[in-house]
């Protein structure tokens, strides 16, 4: 018996060099082009899942807040910005609320690259609701932007 391959010029251990198969290529050039198309049209477009990189936000005054006939909702009375609003604009309020004081902090979104008609009707404020965790009570209202206290405006008629 001999300690060498069974077959001459053969290594036991050797096998075939395999190729991936074709489709395995296509697949991979397939799913980067799917994942490119979507950051694109997110970013561009404003649309589909990444529609925030589309999406721009610009921070808006307050300039007054009313109650409403619920204790734990407020309304925000907001400066409009320079170049108005669009119809599609979202105002965002958000509330911080901190022992005797509750801050707010307002803003609006718009698409990136998006151009509309300007509305401006209905003066140069709107009102925005604020949904807070427990009644306003005596608390104050205060900007986040520059620590302010906000005005109170005349309670709304609810």
């Amino acid at each position: 018996m001999s300690g060498g391959p069974l077959l001459p010029g053969v290594r036991e251990f050797d096998r075939p060099r395999g190729r991936r198969p074709a489709w395995v290529g296509w697949l991979i050039v397939s799913v980067a082009a799917v994942v490119a198309l979507v950051v694109v049209a997110g970013f561009v477009g404003g649309v589909g899942p990444l529609r925030v990189l589309g999406l721009t936000t610009t921070p808006l005054e307050t300039v007054g807040y009313r109650t409403t006939a619920d204790p734990a909702l407020i309304q925000l009375a907001v400066a409009l910005p320079p170049t108005g609003l669009c119809r599609d604009d979202t105002i965002t309020a958000v509330a911080f609320e901190r022992g005797n004081r509750v801050e707010v902090d307002t803003s609006v979104t718009r698409a990136r690259n998006g151009s509309c008609a300007v509305t401006s009707i209905g003066g140069d404020v709107r009102w925005a609701d604020v949904r807070l965790a427990t009644p306003l009570g005596g608390r104050t209202v205060i900007r986040t932007s520059d620590r302010e206290p906000v005005p109170i405006e005349d309670a709304a008629e609810g």
